[in-house]
């Protein structure tokens, strides 16, 4: 599996490493490791997506990484409900965090 989480930010990094997103989800235990990563990567990708966006603009890093971190989350917590293919919806907090740096074609 690709970790996008260590591509989405060329000048800075990545948005956030596994120990902090299992923090996030205060998960102790490594058996879940593989599906936590899908889901932050799902979650960044969703993110950018949302906005529209290729890269995470130079700036708004710790915007995206609370807003992917939070995706992250509700998916992990509410895996039973998600059917493989279907689309996520975002959290409304999530879409609040990213609207700023939402492109709008027109």
């Amino acid at each position: 599996m690709a970790d996008l989480l260590k591509v989405v930010v060329l000048t800075t990094g990545p948005l956030f490493e596994l120990a902090e997103a299992k923090q996030h989800l205060r998960v102790d235990h490594n058996d879940d490791d593989a599906l936590i990563e899908g889901y932050a990567n799902a979650a960044v990708l969703s993110c950018l997506d949302f906005c529209d966006r290729k890269l995470v603009p130079q700036g708004a890093e710790p915007v995206f990484r609370v807003a992917a971190l939070l995706q992250m989350a509700g998916l992990y917590n509410s895996r039973e409900s998600i059917i493989t293919g279907t689309i996520v919806a975002l959290n409304p907090a999530v879409e609040n965090l990213l609207r700023p740096y939402r492109i709008i074609r027109v």
